[in-house]
């Protein structure tokens, strides 16, 4: 599936210049920018909760949820994807996802498609099983350029966290995770409101001291980042989608996510090599197809518009190969009649 933007510039350099990597240059970082972020959330659940003193000189707050959280949030955060809503081409499937060589015919196939040139580079969006495909198909054609796809992404960001804290007793409700966040936010800035005290005096203090609280607070913070790559997707802004990743990604490798660890490494450095491609990520870096503040990402956008469809539609003997690509051309078909095809 093809997403059509009319860019608001025009982004032309040739040859497309490339940064040089070495032992210096640093992907994984919880940068200024993201401790910024994090500030920022926290001054909002302050903000929020609006402590104040009674007559009787208890400590008294406002109750939220995370409706208001979102809300705040999405007030001061910048907008990007700031583009109409696209055009939709449904591409012929071709070969197996599962075979390198039928990957990279497919790949050549729609370079032709898209009448790119020899040494112009085809972005596309991936999964991370195919992301992984793809990295090893660029040994045979370096002008392939995967992008890592941002909705599955987060998800396994989300698996990290409940793989990391679940037997700390965090999640006693994993289907409102969110909702828990709100609650330890709030709890973390009531217990510090109540003690008078810095959250670095707790951090730096020994290991068996207020050894919940500093488990707590640290959750908070690693959702926080994973929060922050989610609104940044919702909103189309890049550079917190980046920012995000870029201080998360240690966490893959301690959950025991080798291949997300491997894949997430391989994009962060794509991005710090290839500037006019975080350029173009920069001007699109979600789609315009729902309501404002609400942008879904393009695998999501797949997933949900297409893919799902296709799934639904699909009946009888699956492993007959013939019989399953007859019904999804077919299917494709009826899908691409509800889209404008350029």
């Amino acid at each position: 599936m093809v997403f059509q933007f009319s860019l608001p510039e025009v982004i032309v350099e040739k040859p497309e210049p490339i940064r040089d990597l070495n032992i210096d240059t640093q992907i994984f970082k919880i940068s200024q920018e993201m401790r910024d972020i994090i500030f920022k959330i926290n001054e909002i659940f302050i903000s929020l909760l609006a402590f104040r003193y009674n007559e009787r000189q208890e400590l008294e707050y406002n109750k939220i949820d995370l409706t208001a959280i979102n809300s705040e949030i999405l007030r001061q955060t910048e907008f990007g994807c700031n583009l109409p809503p696209p055009n939709v081409v449904i591409l012929e499937s071709s070969g197996s996802s599962n075979d390198d060589n039928e990957i990279l015919r497919a790949m050549e196939m729609y370079r032709k498609d898209f009448s790119l040139k020899e040494n112009d580079f085809l972005d596309i969006y991936t999964d991370e099983a195919i992301f992984r495909r793809l990295i090893k198909c660029r040994n045979k054609s370096e002008n392939i350029r995967p992008i890592l796809s941002q909705w599955h992404t987060s998800k396994d960001m989300m698996s990290a966290l409940v793989t990391l804290f679940s037997s700390y007793r965090i999640y006693d409700l994993a289907t409102a995770l969110e909702l828990i966040w709100v609650a330890v936010g709030a709890a973390i800035n009531i217990y510090l409101q109540k003690s008078k005290i810095k959250i670095e005096e707790i951090l730096s203090c020994p290991a068996n001291e207020k050894i919940c609280l500093r488990i707590w607070y640290l959750y908070y913070e690693w959702f926080a980042i994973w929060k922050t790559h989610l609104t940044g997707i919702r909103c189309g802004n890049y550079e917190l989608q980046k920012f995000g990743l870029a201080a998360f990604a240690p966490l893959f490798p301690a959950a025991k996510k080798s291949n997300y660890a491997t894949s997430v490494t391989h994009f962060l450095a794509n991005l710090e090599k290839y500037p006019l491609l975080e350029k173009k990520l920069r001007l699109c870096a979600s789609i315009n197809l729902a309501r404002e503040g609400h942008y879904p990402a393009f695998d999501e956008a797949l997933e949900t518009h297409g893919v799902a469809y296709i799934k639904q539609n699909i009946t009888g003997n699956l492993c007959n190969q013939e019989n399953l690509e007859l019904q999804i051309k077919a299917t494709r078909g009826k899908k691409s009649n509800r889209y404008v095809i350029k």
